[in-house]
């Protein structure tokens, strides 16, 4: 596999609409087509994560007979199928088969032993995705189970339909390594895999999962971060907390809102563990069990990753780092519980069904407590409050993300790059326009003070609260430039996209408004204030359209430098539907809606009938057309075909770090002879980009060196190669040479 562009199947965008994109993709140079659930789901479904039947193809989104001529198609052009799997959990339906004959039958079904039920019921009853009660987890630990669910799946591998697998939400599974295990005998060392996993800070991927990599939100958050300056990222943290919102240290909003969250929709669960606990031989005489269950909801808190992987044998020295960090977090936080926690510690040596079943909770905990609340919650820098990524820091060194790839390539050079995603709460050039506040950080300060003077009049009043809050109003602002038309026009759909943003943010911030007791008054206060501001000639949008203007226009640039980053660094380049032009959308659903295929697929054509004619010619109609992506396209379109001609560069190939002055990230990938040098542009505060570039080079490096996107040379002389007025033709520079 060489890139991958991952496609949602539905009702509305079926095998029939992929065939008739099929010519586009791989026109662009897409490899592998990364396609969403597609066995049976509930009616209507728009991403197929509820699953109702495993051994059915969806019939929304084609036949067998449709998907066998695709795969026909697919293979005429040499492209593969990486197919997502669901193997935590399915619907909680009538229309699921196996669930609806154990709740006729209860313990005499022979499925029911397939599904995770409490025994003895606790509400809900059964292990819940995260904490939705129309998902139901299933024991996949159990080989009848794993046998079932993969037998369809494992006819359309044999068939040759399929060629990899992206395994969902890993975290959930009792016994991650047996899964991956299994799955790698039933379908065999040919088939590529990865697993959908969050790594957080410097975590790295279990040494003993025998699979390519992850789906790469970590990936997404070294890049984000290398492209975020942290001194001016300190300054708009600085104003945050001065003069929008006094908030506490991060980690300690993190373990406030995932404790909170735990002992309020996690409190069948929390209750259920306490049963397995005091079960347990060890705690058959343990004192206060009130006491204990604060203690073990404090540990759950301040878990410092997703989970661990303890296994049923002695812990490895990895695990327990991660439980023991847990402990010692929590007794700083709750040293009153201290004898409490250290007898937890104690028993979490031991392998017992308590500890393994403890890690399938810690991780939904996180997603729900951090993801879906916190990052809504702290809003200095939103662009990094994003799956995989933390804005409990802000900005990586370049010799941080140097060493970060060297492991890469090492360890994972088949993982995936991803920088959006389903699942992303921005789209990837949204992120980049906001991480180019922390190098503007006081024109930003300022136009957000004029905003809030501006705007004044419009805050509403909801029993003695502002609304929107200081903090949703700052939120707001953000959002909108994140999110801004790249024509600059506000229409009525913008305003109905984002009214339906806010709803969300607003309500999983869990702060004023919640989805299970929504202040409707609050809500509509919020809505009013953004559609006043949003209104035509408002004289808000009379200011913050020139700032956005200025904004958006520079973001081009570094839009492109992470483009090119995850194009050709270590890990296979995931692009997802429609991020080939400007992707700017807000979280889900906004970010599934139906992309315009017609519209890119005639870009490009447009491009290459430029490119026929003369190289600067394409580069003129490129920079005339960039609001519209077109630079964007072209450099995936160069840069993908290049990747096919050169595979075992990327694959295979060394990556070597290059210091250069200036705020610019410089790295070569060698596999002899073939050699190419990556300079890309970084948003650093005070600190401009030089015109030229002296490259110190390896002493076995080419001399005569290509430009990719201009076809511009350049000599080296002495180890020693002069860029002059580098970025002059093209923003960023993928420089080409083959060694003698």
């Amino acid at each position: 596999m060489n890139s991958t562009y991952r496609i949602q199947l539905n009702d509305q965008f079926t095998f029939l609409h992929l065939k008739g994109i099929i010519d586009y993709l791989h026109q662009l140079g897409i490899s592998t087509i990364y396609a969403s659930p597609v066995t049976t789901a509930i009616k209507g479904s728009s991403h197929g994560y509820d699953v109702t039947n495993p051994l059915i193809l969806n019939p929304e989104i084609g036949t067998e007979d449709e998907w066998r001529q695709l795969t026909v198609t697919l293979k005429e052009y040499g492209m593969a199928w990486l197919q997502d799997i669901v193997p935590n959990h399915m619907a909680y339906d009538n229309n699921n088969p196996w669930l609806s004959d154990v709740l006729q039958r209860g313990k005499d079904s022979p499925y029911h032993s397939f599904f995770d039920f409490f025994d003895p019921p606790f509400e809900p009853g059964y292990r819940r995705f995260f904490t939705l009660n129309s998902l139901i987890c299933l024991q996949m630990e159990n080989e009848a189970v794993f046998t079932a669910y993969h037998e369809r799946i494992h006819y359309w591998f044999r068939q040759g339909w399929i060629q990899g697998l992206r395994i969902d939400h890993i975290d959930g599974l009792a016994d991650p390594k047996g899964y991956i295990r299994r799955l790698q005998h039933l379908f065999g060392k040919d088939c590529y895999i990865v697993a959908e996993k969050i790594l957080t800070g410097d975590e790295t991927l279990p040494g003993d999962w025998d699979i390519a990599g992850t789906t790469g939100y970590d990936f997404l958050s070294m890049a984000g971060q290398l492209l975020t300056d942290s001194d001016g990222s300190r300054l708009l943290r600085d104003f945050y907390q001065e003069k929008v919102i006094a908030l506490p240290n991060y980690p300690d909003i993190v373990f406030d809102r995932k404790y909170k969250f735990l002992r309020t929709y996690m409190a069948g669960e929390l209750d259920y563990l306490m049963d397995q606990l005091t079960g347990e031989s060890f705690f058959t005489s343990a004192g206060d069990t009130a006491r204990l269950k604060e203690a073990l909801a404090t540990l759950m808190a301040s878990f410092p990753v997703y989970r661990a992987y303890p296994g049923d044998g002695p812990l490895a020295e990895s695990d327990w780092l991660i439980i023991n960090a847990a402990v010692q977090r929590a007794k700083q936080l709750r040293p009153e519980y201290r004898p409490e926690l250290s007898c937890l510690e104690s028993f979490m040596r031991h392998p017992t069904a308590f500890r393994s079943r403890l890690m399938q909770f810690t991780g939904p905990l996180a997603a729900k407590g951090i993801e879906d609340t916190t990052f809504y919650v702290y809003n200095p820098y939103i662009a990094l409050n994003e799956v995989g990524d933390s804005p409990g820091k802000a900005g990586l060194p370049i010799e941080a993300f140097h060493r970060k790839m060297q492991y890469r390539q090492a360890n994972s050079p088949l993982t995936l790059n991803a920088t959006s995603t389903h699942d992303t709460k921005r789209g990837e050039d949204s992120r980049i326009r906001l991480s180019l506040l922390s190098c503007k950080p006081m024109e930003w300060i300022d136009a957000v003070m004029n905003w809030r003077d501006i705007n004044h009049a419009l805050i509403a009043n909801v029993n003695g609260r502002p609304a929107p809050s200081s903090n949703d109003e700052y939120l707001i602002y953000q959002a909108l430039l994140g999110g801004f038309p790249e024509d600059f026009t506000v229409t009525d759909n913008f305003r109905e996209r984002f009214a339906g943003y806010l709803t969300k943010a607003l309500r999983e911030a869990k702060t004023e408004t919640n989805y299970d007791h929504p202040d409707e008054q609050y809500e509509k206060s919020c809505q009013t204030f953004a559609t006043a501001i949003l209104q035509k000639n408002s004289p808000f949008l009379h200011d913050f359209i020139p700032f956005a203007v200025t904004i958006i226009r520079q973001s081009y640039v570094y839009s492109l430098s992470m483009l090119l980053i995850k194009l050709t660094a270590p890990g296979i380049p995931d692009i997802y539907q429609g991020a080939e032009l400007w992707e700017l959308s807000f979280v889900d659903p906004d970010n599934r809606r139906p992309v315009d295929y017609a519209r890119r697929a005639g870009l490009l054509q447009q491009i290459i009938t430029e490119e026929a004619k003369d190289a600067g010619m394409v580069l003129r109609f490129l920079h005339a057309h960039r609001e519209k992506g077109a630079q964007k396209l072209f450099t995936i379109y160069r840069t993908l075909h290049f990747r096919k001609h050169y595979p075992r560069l990327f694959s295979a190939g060394e990556y070597i770090p290059v210091a250069v002055k200036g705020p610019v990230l410089a790295y070569i990938r060698r596999l002899d002879p073939d050699w190419i040098l990556v300079l890309v542009p970084l948003i650093r505060y005070n600190d401009p980009l030089p015109a030229s570039l002296s490259v110190s080079l390896p002493t076995q490096a080419p001399s005569i060196w290509t430009h990719l996107f201009t076809g511009d040379t350049f000599s080296a002389g002495d180890s020693l190669l002069e860029c002059k007025d580098i970025w002059d033709r093209w923003p960023v520079a993928l420089l080409h040479g083959t060694s003698v």
